[in-house]
């Protein structure tokens, strides 16, 4: 998903409520405080590394990190997550600004988040298992 993209479901969302700001900064920032909770509540596959060197927000499974996710610049950037994860972004920002269905945003987000563990347990099993060839 890009950020343009990302900025029209969240728009989309808002509908009939707050709307969403038209600052690009304040976004951004919105979309920092959605990429630090995404970061610590999944396993976000874009994000791990080997590399000690990179802004490393925590620590992952076995040997890998979990680094900080890069804020995009331009509305075509995509977003520096996995790809199902966007949804959840634009569900978290919809919290943060609405008014009125903050609990139904947050709510959509959490959904969100236990889906996409899920299916990265599997894989991780499925890997594990000799399953799936790496």
């Amino acid at each position: 998903m890009t950020y343009g993209t990302l900025k029209y479901v969240a728009q989309g969302l808002l509908t009939g409520d707050n709307k969403l700001p038209k600052e690009d900064e304040v976004v951004l920032a919105l979309l920092g405080m959605a990429y630090d909770h995404l970061a610590n509540k999944c396993q976000v596959l874009n994000l791990l590394t080997l590399d000690k060197s990179e802004d490393i927000l925590r620590l992952g499974t076995g040997d890998y990190l979990v680094r900080t996710p890069q804020l995009p610049t331009t509305d075509s950037d995509e977003l520096d997550i996995d790809d199902n994860l966007g949804y959840a972004a634009a569900s978290l920002i919809a919290s943060y600004i609405s008014k009125n269905k903050s609990p139904i945003h947050e709510k959509r987000a959490a959904d969100a988040i236990l889906v996409h563990n899920g299916k990265v347990e599997e894989l991780v099993d499925a890997l594990k298992n000799g399953s799936v060839n790496a």
